[in-house]
């Protein structure tokens, strides 16, 4: 696991996808007007010199193209999460109608 697999506050992800030395990581976030999803890229590697494990942002080669691949997969797992919280909201009787619709924060 990388350092950036926490974000500033401590945050970790609610899920990781990988394909080789690439990575996805999903992150769940507050906000004033409820919970909204970010998505960091990173490409994992073991430093030669000092055998450590580090994240870059870098890539090369096929790796755009995989990379694009991961990140439309983590677009539609926000999406899925997405649902799961607004089944969650409905359950609780939470309503999201003072906040906005879907369409407006999606923008």
């Amino acid at each position: 696991m990388s350092e950036r697999d926490n974000d500033k506050s401590g945050n970790r992800p609610v899920e990781t996808l990988r394909d080789g030395p690439l990575k996805v990581s999903i992150f769940r976030n507050s906000g004033e007007n409820g919970a909204f999803y970010s998505l960091d890229p990173g490409r994992i590697y073991t430093d030669e010199k000092t055998n450590e494990v580090r994240e870059v942002s870098s890539l090369s080669g096929s790796e755009p193209l995989r990379m694009a691949h991961l990140l439309t997969k983590g677009y539609e797992r926000v999406g899925e999460f997405r649902e799961q919280d607004k089944e969650k909201a409905k359950e609780s009787g939470t309503s999201r109608q003072s906040r906005g619709s879907d369409s407006e924060r999606e923008r």
